[in-house]
């Protein structure tokens, strides 16, 4: 995201909130940019991450499901929300 200034990202939970943010690199990290979050759509197959895959960090949406998966292990199938994050 820092380069491209913008990052498709999937998470099991609706956010409560979107627009105006910020970001960091991880969990009780210090702030590196301000963003803006945006609701795409809602995902239910590996067919609805396809056309974001490129902007998601991963070559391909097979590499994002796996790491979907690894990341949140006691999910049985995609099922969750799409966001966009833009740097501001």
């Amino acid at each position: 995201m820092l380069e491209k200034g913008l990052v498709y990202t999937f998470r099991i939970k609706k956010r409560h909130t979107e627009g105006k943010d910020w970001a960091n690199d991880g969990r009780c990290k210090p702030k590196i940019c301000d963003i803006t979050v945006k609701f795409v759509k809602d995902v239910s197959s590996i067919n609805d991450l396809i056309p974001y895959a490129g902007d998601s960090g991963f070559l391909h949406a097979w590499d994002w499901v796996c790491a979907i998966f690894k990341l949140n292990p006691k999910l049985k199938r995609i099922r969750g929300f799409l966001y966009e994050v833009r740097k501001i």
